[in-house]
């Protein structure tokens, strides 16, 4: 048995740079445009700048802390093979865990951050005891 994110993987790419192309499109209108010398709805330039950078760094600082990954799971043989890749910015360290069926002892989802953040926690069987990955 194969399993893999791959397509959740690539919706949260798009959604990834379509904020930034977004961000980057509303910086440049309030920033490099004339339409906005003057106050809308009573609020200058520099507020609209500083409130779309406050939704910016928010939204970075949230999916940061999701810290989402592509994760894979190989069922090969005689062990589980699982493989995840963070999606954060310069994280992108492939890692590996390899788990002897035998040894597998089973698994379990924790979630955190409002129950937005699900973290897979791996439980295995070793000579010293009991080990959770």
């Amino acid at each position: 048995m194969i399993f893999d994110n791959r397509n959740i993987v690539m919706r949260l790419n798009i959604r990834r740079y379509l904020t930034i192309l977004a961000y980057f499109i509303l910086m440049g209108l309030f920033l490099l445009s004339d339409i906005f010398n003057k106050p809308v709805f009573g609020y200058d330039k520099t507020t609209y700048v500083i409130v779309i950078n406050a939704i910016y760094l928010t939204y970075i600082i949230f999916t940061f802390s999701l810290n989402y990954n592509f994760f894979s799971y190989k069922d090969e043989g005689n062990k589980l093979v699982f493989r995840f890749v963070s999606l954060r910015p310069f994280d992108n360290k492939k890692q590996a865990i390899e788990i002897l069926k035998k040894d597998f002892a089973g698994y379990e989802f924790q979630k955190s951050l409002f129950n937005l953040k699900e973290d897979l926690i791996l439980t295995v069987r070793t000579k010293n005891g009991v080990a959770n990955y």
